[in-house]
């Protein structure tokens, strides 16, 4: 792990030769929000791939690269395209940009997915503040030995998500006239969907939606001290009883109509902050 702070001010003095910007902001544009970088004001942009120690993601919808400037009146640093763990990357790769905005100075954490629900209140196109979380992604970015400069052995997960960010999310989309809900996401490795049976059980277990990513940058948030906030784009439901064969085409076609107002509801929460 010695290693791995050393990589990470590689990475961050890389980054300090072409902005001296200090972010308050990091945000993860997952599916759903990827407009957002389109609201950058003083932008700069930085390929993954040029970044030391960065991994580049393989998804064609991923741009793939970390966007710095001006949101507001707040400065803030972009992945324009997430990593999942379905792509062949390691826990610790995933969450390695995490560490990087946070050693850039960022101190609260946002992020985006898709995700599919279980929930029958929760319908195609809504919004899900993200509440709580459930890890059944078989693996966890802080196993192996310990930083503690980077963050504790034992990190709380209580209150992952910030009670008083989930609070102004919420209100702010009642105020836009939004169609948001809180709920609990459950993780997954992916990248197949789940079968009727297993929907079934992350039902039981608690959880109102589903996705493959999002936790792993999360629990590395909570580590690093940061505050976190999470939506969900729902682009498919997944209650069993009305469940069918999902069509990839259009789940990307209700991401893409979504993408408006989840855009719209982060920039005006960001605005408020």
């Amino acid at each position: 792990m010695l290693k791995l702070k050393a990589q990470i001010d590689e990475s961050v003095n890389y980054i300090r030769t072409h902005t001296a910007v200090v972010p308050e902001l990091a945000i993860i544009l997952g599916t759903g929000l990827g407009a957002l970088a389109n609201q950058v004001r003083n932008k700069l942009e930085i390929p993954y791939e040029d970044i030391p120690h960065f991994p580049s993601s393989t998804l064609e919808t991923h741009a793939g690269t970390l966007v710095l400037g001006n949101i507001g009146d707040k400065n803030v640093v972009i992945m324009n395209g997430r990593l999942h763990y379905y792509e062949g990357y390691s826990m610790q790769e995933i969450t390695y940009p995490v560490r990087v905005m946070k050693a850039l100075g960022a101190g609260t954490l946002i992020i985006s997915n898709a995700a599919g629900s279980m929930n029958p209140f929760i319908e195609t196109g809504d919004i899900v503040i993200i509440t709580d979380h459930i890890n059944l992604m078989g693996d966890n970015p802080l196993r192996g030995v310990n930083d503690d400069n980077l963050g504790p052995r034992y990190p709380d997960m209580y209150n992952t998500y910030d009670p008083n960010l989930i609070q102004l999310a919420y209100g702010t989309a009642m105020d836009e006239n939004i169609k948001a809900h809180k709920g609990v996401l459950v993780a997954v490795a992916g990248p197949n969907l789940e079968t009727p049976a297993e929907y079934r059980f992350l039902r039981l277990i608690g959880a109102d939606v589903v996705s493959m990513s999002t936790v792993p940058e999360a629990i590395v948030a909570v580590h690093s001290a940061m505050k976190v906030l999470g939506f969900c784009c729902i682009t498919d439901k997944c209650t069993p009883e009305a469940l069918k064969q999902s069509n990839i085409q259009e789940i990307i076609q209700i991401a893409e109509e979504t993408e408006p107002k989840l855009t719209k509801l982060v920039s005006e929460v960001i605005r408020q902050m």
